[in-house]
C-alpha cells in the first residue's frame, strides 16, 4: 500500500501539476503524539446567521456596551439582543459607499464614537443619526483609530492629526507627519502601545513621547515595507493580537511583538495578489474560534486563510462563488461577527456550524500526487480513513442522517477530474463504515492525485489515506 498524502497547507502551484495539494474550505490541526495520524484535516468555521438589514454592502462594524454598529450601504444601523433575538434598528443616514473605519474614546460615563467615511467624520450615537463631527481644522481623513486617549486620524498626504484628550475636538497645530520616504499614508493603526503609520513604501513606528506642542507621538523606527492599501491590514481589533498586511511587494507579513515583519504568504498566493490590477479590492479579515486565530487574505476572485499559530494557509470559498463572502469583523456578542460582500446578512463565526446561512460550505481536500514517474501505475483500490460514524440521529434527510463523501481522481496534474463516486461516511455510530473505491484505473507520468468533495453539514476530520499501486512498464 502506498500512503496519500493529504497537504497540511494548501499548494495549488501555479501550473496543473506542479502542486502540492490543496485545501478548500478545509484546514489541517495537528494532533496530539500517539493518535493514529498527526494531522486531522477538518471543514472551516461556518457562518450562522444573526440578523439581516435590508440593504446590501457591508462598510465597516463596531461593537460597544451590547451594541454592533453596521454601516451598510448608506445606512447606519445597530444590532442588538434582546433574550435570543437579534434586532436590527436604522439609525440614520451614512453618505458613501466605499470602506468605513470606527473608533471609540474613554470618555466617562458615555465615551464617543467617531465613523470615517470617504466624505466626512460623523459622530455615533445609539439613540440617534450620525452627524458631521463639522471640525474646520481636520482635513478629510482616510482611517479613524484609537489610542493612548487620542483619536488619531490619518491623512493621505502623510499627516496624522490628533485629538483631545478623551475628546473630539482637534486643533489645526496638532498633527504630525510621515515623512520618512515620500508617498504619503493609506491609514494609522494601533498596535500594542505603538502606532503604525502605512504607506505605500513604508511603515513607520511612533510611540507616545508627551510632546507638548503638535504631535503627542513621536517616530521611533521605520520599517521599509509598504501596504499594498486602506484595508488590506488588520489585527488591531480587539481581541487579535497579531497585525497582518499585504505588502507593497505582493507578500503577506504579520508583526507580532517586533518592528520586523515576517513574511507568511508562498508564491502560489503572491502570484495571486500580482495579479490584481487595482490593489485597493484586497482586504484583510480577522476573527477566532476554537483557540484558532484566523487571517482571511481576500482578492476579487481568491480567498486565503493563514492560521497564525500554526503557520497553514488553507482556501476558503463561498458556495457558487470563488472567494469568501465574509468581509469587516468585529468581537462581538461572545464571538466573532462577519459581514457580507454583497447582502444584508450579519453572521456569527460559528465552528458548530457546518453551512453558511443556508448554503452548503462544501470541504475539498485534494491529494498529493503520487507518482510512479516514468512508469504508469494501476491503482486497484484507495482507502481513506475518516472519523466515521457522524450522522445525526435526526436532521436533515440524508444528508445529516447518512452523509456521504464523493471521491474523485486526476491523472494529469489536477487539470481535471474524473466523475465523483460516491461512499457514505456512516449514519450515527456505525464505526465500521468503510470508505473505499475499486478499480480506479491506472495513472500516467503525472501521478494520480485524489480529491474528496463533503458537502453535508456533519462533524468532518479526515485523517489519511492508502492505495494499491502497481508500476507498469513504460
Amino acid at each position: 500500500m502506498v500512503d496519500i498524502v493529504f497537504p497540511v497547507s494548501t499548494a495549488p502551484g501555479a501550473r496543473p501539476g506542479e502542486g502540492a495539494g490543496r485545501l478548500i474550505n478545509a484546514y489541517a490541526e495537528k494532533l496530539q503524539d500517539g493518535a493514529r495520524a498527526a494531522f486531522a484535516r477538518r471543514r472551516v468555521p461556518g457562518l450562522r446567521l444573526l440578523a439581516t438589514a435590508t440593504e446590501n454592502g457591508m462598510r465597516g462594524m463596531h461593537f460597544h456596551n451590547g451594541t454592533l454598529y453596521i454601516a451598510i450601504a448608506e445606512r447606519l444601523r445597530k444590532v442588538t439582543l434582546v433574550g435570543s433575538t437579534y434586532t436590527v434598528t436604522d439609525l440614520g443616514a451614512l453618505p458613501g459607499a466605499g470602506r468605513v473605519t470606527f473608533a471609540r474614546n474613554n470618555k466617562a460615563p458615555v465615551p464617543d464614537i467617531l465613523c470615517v467615511t470617504e466624505n466626512d467624520v460623523y459622530v455615533v450615537t445609539s439613540g440617534a443619526p450620525p452627524v458631521s463631527l463639522g471640525d474646520g481644522d481636520l482635513p478629510q481623513p482616510l482611517t479613524v483609530c484609537f489610542l493612548a486617549g487620542y483619536f488619531i486620524f490619518a491623512i493621505r498626504d502623510g499627516r496624522v492629526f490628533f485629538s483631545g484628550i478623551n475628546d473630539t475636538t482637534i486643533s489645526a497645530l496638532d498633527f504630525g507627519k510621515a515623512e520618512s520616504k515620500p508617498g504619503g499614508i493609506y491609514g494609522a493603526y494601533p498596535y500594542g502601545e505603538m502606532l503604525l503609520l502605512c504607506g505605500p513604501s513604508f511603515i513607520e513606528v511612533w510611540q507616545n513621547a508627551g510632546n507638548a506642542t503638535g504631535s503627542p507621538f513621536s517616530r521611533a523606527a521605520v520599517i521599509p515595507r509598504g501596504i499594498a492599501g486602506t484595508f488590506a491590514i488588520a489585527g488591531f481589533e480587539d481581541g487579535f493580537s497579531s497585525i497582518v498586511f499585504v505588502g507593497d511587494d505582493n507578500g503577506v507579513y504579520m508583526l507580532s511583538g517586533g518592528y520586523t515583519p515576517a513574511k507568511i504568504s508562498t508564491p502560489d498566493l503572491e502570484r495571486l495578489i500580482e495579479i490584481v490590477a487595482d490593489k485597493t479590492t484586497l482586504d484583510v479579515t480577522v476573527g477566532v474560534t476554537s483557540g484558532h486565530n484566523w487571517v482571511a487574505v481576500s482578492g476579487p476572485n481568491f480567498t486565503w486563510v493563514y492560521e497564525v499559530n500554526t503557520g497553514l494557509w488553507h482556501e476558503r470559498a463561498s458556495y457558487l462563488d470563488d472567494h469568501w463572502r465574509a468581509v469587516c469583523s468585529a468581537q462581538a456578542f461572545g464571538g466573532w461577527v462577519m459581514g457580507d460582500r454583497s447582502t444584508g446578512r450579519v453572521w456569527m463565526l460559528d465552528p458548530n456550524i457546518a453551512k453558511e446561512g443556508a448554503d452548503p460550505l462544501v470541504a475539498s481536500f485534494i491529494s498529493q500526487p503520487a507518482s510512479g514517474f516514468p512508469n504508469r501505475v494501476a491503482i486497484p483500490r484507495a482507502d481513506f480513513d475518516f472519523i466515521v460514524g457522524q450522522g445525526l440521529v435526526a436532521g436533515d434527510e440524508p444528508i445529516e442522517t447518512d452523509p456521504v463523501v464523493l471521491i474523485s481522481w486526476s491523472d494529469d496534474g489536477g487539470e481535471t477530474f474524473k466523475v465523483p463516486v460516491e461512499r457514505k461516511l456512516g449514519a450515527l455510530a456505525t464505526r465500521k463504515t468503510r470508505v473505499t473505491v475499486n478499480r480506479t484505473g491506472t495513472a500516467g507520468p503525472y501521478g494520480r492525485m485524489w480529491k474528496l468533495d463533503i458537502s453535508d453539514p456533519v462533524y468532518l476530520s479526515l485523517l489519511s489515506g492508502q492505495m494499491d499501486g502497481n508500476p507498469r512498464s513504460r
